[in-house]
């Protein structure tokens, strides 16, 4: 094998244990720049949050199923005030509430306790 070859096949490594690196440390950054939400529902059939996500961009889901009384909506993460609205389908009401979320904290879920509310 030439010198480039060796030289070569060691980039080649060097890069794949860079990357592997650099995926661990991104899953252990989680919760330091913003939360995923769980939320409490109580007379809600769906729900639906707007708020600010990690790019502090403004962001809203689609209505989400909260049949449970908890909802968690992975998949989005939030910072600050998160406004949350709720529907149910029998009665055609709305219900809306307000959850903090912290930017930082040691778990990625933050729990939003709206049971009274939603």
């Amino acid at each position: 094998m030439t010198m480039y070859g060796k030289l070569a096949r060691v980039l080649a490594a060097t890069a794949l244990a860079t990357a592997g690196l650099v995926g661990y440390a991104g899953s252990a950054a989680a919760g330091t720049n913003g939360q995923q939400v769980t939320v409490s529902t109580r007379w809600s059939d769906q729900i639906r949050m707007c708020g600010r996500n990690q790019y502090d961009q403004e962001s809203c889901t689609g209505w989400i199923a909260s049949p449970n009384l908890w909802t968690p909506v992975p998949g989005w993460w939030w910072k600050g005030e998160v406004f949350i609205e709720g529907w149910r389908h029998d009665t055609g009401e709305s219900y809306y509430g307000y959850c903090d979320v912290p930017p930082e904290q040691a778990s990625d879920w933050t729990e939003c306790h709206l049971w009274g509310t939603l």
